[in-house]
């Protein structure tokens, strides 16, 4: 999915607009394939970049005419104008955001077109894995509209219903749901019965070439060997949880002896992880990141971002 160029647009406008030898501050516009959309006027006594992304949030879309039936087959004007909005989210607090994402439904639904069209947007830009935008703390509130509207068929609503019900587990800050997993000797273990400070679960196959990059990231990682090296309480301060889910056991174990014999090493016996949807594992690798009682602290994120978080502890 190809970056939009006017997310910088809207950045600058965040970030530095409002200088105070303005006595007012011009109304900004978005030229999109002859279109023009108008943004609200930011008051020039906001100066902090969050106090001027929740104004933008809250009145992103004042101007635009949602009965504009000429715009409901033109994605090319649409999405760049949408795309702008999901950009500015991450810039306010999670209640402003989820609060501006219900207005636009809201709103969208004088055209139930355009509300399709908004709904597979949303789906586009923040539940695919492959989108740089992917959040599915900022699609939740978008599934919640969907499922609800008066103007969605239940045809359409049946994908986004699914979706809402698997994004709805295991978010962070949440319990991670326990499971059980085999080891390699055959005995049985389960997730809540490990009693490390952290835990990287790694749900991986290791005949996929992504999925052994990021393994090899892992074991070279500076940060994830010091981290594991530490101990608390007599216990290595972070495990590697890796969990395989399919069922060809004899790929399993033909490459296990490439996994570092630190690990905690496991496969799903019983499929249970995947036919009972506990986790959402619509791509694999998915990494996920458990601290204190298995409270997850991080879902479905690049190992990067992994590496991040630890830096900084």
């Amino acid at each position: 999915m190809r970056k939009n160029i006017f997310l910088l647009c809207i950045a600058c406008i965040i970030l530095f607009s409002g200088c105070k030898e303005k006595k007012k501050e011009q109304s900004k516009v978005l030229q999109t394939k002859g279109y023009t959309f108008r943004l609200p006027e930011i008051p020039i006594r906001l100066t902090h970049p969050q106090e001027r992304a929740e104004y933008l949030i809250k009145h992103y879309w004042d101007y635009f005419v949602f009965t504009d039936i000429s715009l409901n087959h033109k994605s090319e004007i649409i999405e760049p104008i949408f795309a702008n909005f999901i950009g500015v989210l991450s810039h306010a607090t999670y209640q402003v955001a989820c609060a501006g994402i219900k207005d636009l439904m809201k709103r969208t639904e004088a055209n139930t077109l355009l509300y399709i069209h908004f709904s597979n947007l949303a789906e586009k830009y923040l539940y695919d894995p492959n989108s740089p935008m992917h959040n599915e703390e900022f699609y939740i509130p978008f599934l919640e509209c969907i499922v609800t509207s008066k103007v969605m068929d239940e045809t359409h609503k049946n994908r986004f219903s699914h979706q809402l019900k698997i994004a709805v587990k295991n978010r962070p800050g949440n319990i991670a749901t326990n499971f059980m997993f085999t080891l390699a000797s055959g005995k049985s273990e389960m997730l809540s019965k490990i009693n490390n400070e952290y835990i990287l679960l790694f749900f991986n196959n290791p005949d996929c070439e992504i999925c052994r990059e990021i393994k090899e990231q892992i074991i070279a990682s500076p940060i994830l060997v010091d981290f594991q090296r530490q101990e608390t309480n007599k216990k290595k301060r972070l495990v590697v949880l890796s969990i395989y889910t399919d069922e060809d056991l004899a790929t399993w174990r033909k490459y296990l002896p490439e996994y570092p014999s630190s690990w905690i090493n496991g496969y799903d016996k019983k499929l249970n992880i995947r036919s009972h949807e506990q986790y959402d594992l619509k791509v694999i690798p998915t990494l996920y990141l458990l601290g204190h009682k298995k409270r997850i602290i991080l879902k479905d994120v690049p190992f990067r971002t992994v590496e991040h978080y630890l830096e900084n502890l």
